[in-house]
């Protein structure tokens, strides 16, 4: 009897065990998906931004407003901060702004995002193909512009390395910190850029998704390109195009690059085509009497353009 007992007590034991490990897998694909959801939603965003008149294709949107969460409006729940977001920024996702129906993990949490210092709306902003991500993520440098985080469930977070001791209270709406969300080098508050995918099984769970610089330039590059197509080249046909030119808009003439300097800092002066450069950035600019803003030869010499 004494056997039999222990042996239906140990099939009894790994029936539950193994029931628990299938149910914690199930959790986590749910989550899988949710985060490749808002992953796509969010490069799509980018794109669809960059095929408009926006300044700065590659954008991407702030966080959740601060407070949104927890407002009475259920309006405001998943609505990024508008304007400009102190960065690098950590909130929920902002899934009304992307067009999704609230996406959740596994457990029924909300997603969170993180964005990059450099890639969503705060003073200074200038992006382009060469701006880099500024996100570390498990010790490497500038290895995402922006990541997507599942929070998983609440936990008895244990001190390790990179992680604060703390037992995680999700007492929603009353109270809302980051740090009963994410653990570890991820609920670091005030944010920092320094974040992590894996930690101690005993202090971390939340699963992490990232965006690469890469990534988003993939989809934003060939928008861009098709906006200079149909936007900016038709225009430089018809500058240079004229009976003063000896030209017409199927054969134009067009003006000398830039030297390349940093557009964020160069003065407007300093966006003039460069005699004999064929290669750098588009010309924006002429000074009355400068006649190094662009030459073409006709029967009649060489004629500077400096209108």
């Amino acid at each position: 009897m004494v056997i039999v007992v222990l042996g239906a007590s140990w099939y009894f034991l790994s029936a539950l065990n193994s029931a628990s490990t299938n149910a914690d897998l199930a959790r986590r694909q749910l989550s899988s998906k949710a985060l490749a959801e808002a992953k796509q939603a969010l490069l799509g965003y980018a794109a669809a931004q960059a095929a408009t008149d926006d300044n700065n294709p590659g954008r991407l949107p702030c966080p959740e407003a601060p407070g949104y969460a927890t407002n009475a409006d259920p309006d405001d729940d998943g609505v990024a901060q508008g304007g400009t977001c102190t960065l690098p920024a950590v909130g929920r996702l902002p899934w009304r702004t992307l067009g999704l129906a609230k996406l959740t993990d596994g457990y029924g949490e909300p997603l969170w995002y993180v964005v990059s210092p450099g890639f969503a709306s705060s003073a200074g902003l200038s992006i382009n193909s060469n701006s880099l991500a500024q996100l570390t993520v498990d010790g490497t440098s500038a290895a995402a512009v922006a990541l997507i985080i599942a929070p998983g469930a609440a936990m008895n977070v244990q001190a390790a390395s990179g992680c604060t001791a703390r037992v995680q209270q999700r007492n929603f709406p009353t109270t809302f910190d980051l740090r009963d969300y994410l653990e570890c080098e991820n609920a670091t508050s005030p944010a920092d850029a320094v974040f992590a995918s894996t930690g101690p099984s005993t202090s971390f769970n939340d699963q992490v998704v990232k965006i690469t610089h890469e990534e988003l330039f993939n989809v934003v590059e060939p928008v861009v390109a098709k906006r200079i197509e149909t936007e900016i080249a038709p225009v430089l046909k018809t500058v240079y195009a004229g009976s003063d030119w000896s030209t017409t808009t199927t054969n134009p003439v067009f003006p000398y690059a830039v030297t390349f300097a940093d557009p964020t800092t160069s003065p407007t002066s300093l966006f003039q085509g460069a005699q004999g450069n064929n290669f750098g950035l588009l010309p924006m600019y002429a000074a009355a009497g400068d006649s190094s803003f662009v030459y073409w030869y006709t029967s009649g010499g060489w004629k500077p353009d400096v209108s």
